[in-house]
């Protein structure tokens, strides 16, 4: 687009940083904006107690659009995030703009498609990942401090309304006393239906994973499910996860018991892997634990890049209780096993012929896991060796 040409147009208006944009609820506003310079986040509950930020518009995007093409009233509340300069198209003034100015037209036009495409690839997913009836939920999780860089909008298959399945239970928070419902996967009624070349077991209808990182709702205290009352409360330590929690507390909304959504999941590991040290002794085998089930949900998601950022978390910190912490027979050898198959998914394939070749040969271990360590090995060392033949 022609900047010059757009900035003489009528309709550039400028906004300073935190200034409000646009505002929820607003049936009179009948435009649009296209962002030329600065960013603008767009929000749900503007500076209300559930303040949540749904996504951040960037220079060369747009947002209001449902207001300038279908007359709907505004769903959000747009800020300035910084100093901002944008191009107001309304009813006033549309057709002048278009005329004056086709690339806009265009550009409008593949911003739409864009987000049509995406929309009826999400329904895709929707239809072929799952089963649902018409009173189940599957939310895309939005934009969140808690997250990494890198960290998208996604949807997983979540069906809350399996009662057979999941048991709906009432938690009482250890830190806060808070009660809330949680499902609870129910183990017995499960249907294995795969294994995944990495051992992970798929069930018919649910995925337990998605189920076993917990969060309090008021507090935010999140552990695995086996954990999160396993812990003896103690003043310093409820006054170190409280001041850990701060900065989220009124910005993240966790949503319990059948309301379980996609961005719950995710939220409630990064929730427990933040609070783990101050819960928990040994927390790096936990926050392993966690790292390792984003990973997995990760891939879940197809998000390659941030599947490989959360298992590289998960195994330096299993590397980290392999190296300070005293663990024997069984136990390291299914820690051994572990590395060396989180190595060769990151592609190590020699630190992860040693850890698997440990995990084989550990006498005390279990036979099922040494089997499965001697057929990885075998996979890496045929790897390996093919690695050698291409350099000579």
């Amino acid at each position: 687009m022609d900047i010059g040409a757009i900035l003489k147009l009528t309709g550039i208006k400028r906004f300073l940083k935190n200034q409000i944009i646009a505002k929820e609820g607003d049936g009179s506003s009948d435009g649009m904006y296209i962002v030329l310079q600065g960013s603008v986040g767009i929000f749900k509950d503007y500076r209300m107690l559930n303040e949540k930020r749904l996504s951040t518009v960037e220079t060369g995007n747009f947002f209001g659009e449902m207001s300038l093409f279908l007359g709907k009233g505004r769903s959000f509340t747009a800020v300035a995030l910084d100093d901002v300069i944008a191009l107001e198209i309304n009813r006033s003034n549309v057709l002048e703009i278009f005329s004056r100015q086709p690339e806009i037209t265009y550009t409008l036009m593949q911003g739409l498609c864009g987000r049509i495409d995406a929309l009826n690839t999400s329904n895709q997913f929707l239809h072929t990942e799952t089963k649902k009836d018409s009173s189940s939920k599957v939310l895309i999780s939005g934009d969140s401090p808690l997250f990494p860089e890198g960290h998208g909008n996604y949807i997983l298959p979540i069906d809350n309304t399996l009662s057979e399945i999941l048991y709906e239970d009432t938690l009482k928070c250890p830190i806060c006393s808070h009660k809330f419902a949680n499902l609870t996967v129910l183990v017995s009624k499960l249907t294995q239906e795969s294994k995944d070349d990495d051992h992970r077991i798929r069930y018919k209808d649910v995925e337990p994973m998605y189920y076993e990182a917990v969060s309090c709702p008021n507090c935010l205290y999140s552990a695995m499910t086996d954990l999160f009352k396993d812990i003896e409360v103690t003043r310093r330590m409820a006054e170190s996860l409280r001041e850990t929690m701060a900065p989220y507390i009124g910005n993240i909304e966790i949503r319990t018991g059948r309301d379980r959504d996609t961005f719950t999941v995710f939220a409630s590991h990064y929730l427990a892997i933040l609070g783990a040290p101050q819960c928990f002794y040994e927390h790096q085998r936990i926050t392993a634990r966690l790292w390792r089930n984003l990973g997995r949900i990760y891939d879940d998601c197809s998000d390659e890049r941030m599947m490989e950022y959360a298992l590289q978390k998960s195994v330096d910190e299993y590397l980290y209780s392999y190296s300070h912490f005293d663990i024997e027979g069984k136990n390291m050898q299914q820690l051994c096993f572990v590395i060396g198959e989180l190595k060769y998914k990151l592609g190590d394939f020699l630190k992860a012929r040693e850890f698997l070749y440990a995990a084989m040969v550990n006498r005390d271990g279990n036979p099922v896991i040494k089997r499965q360590a001697e057929d990885r090995l075998e996979t890496v060392k045929a790897l390996l060796k093919g690695a050698e033949a291409q350099k000579s």
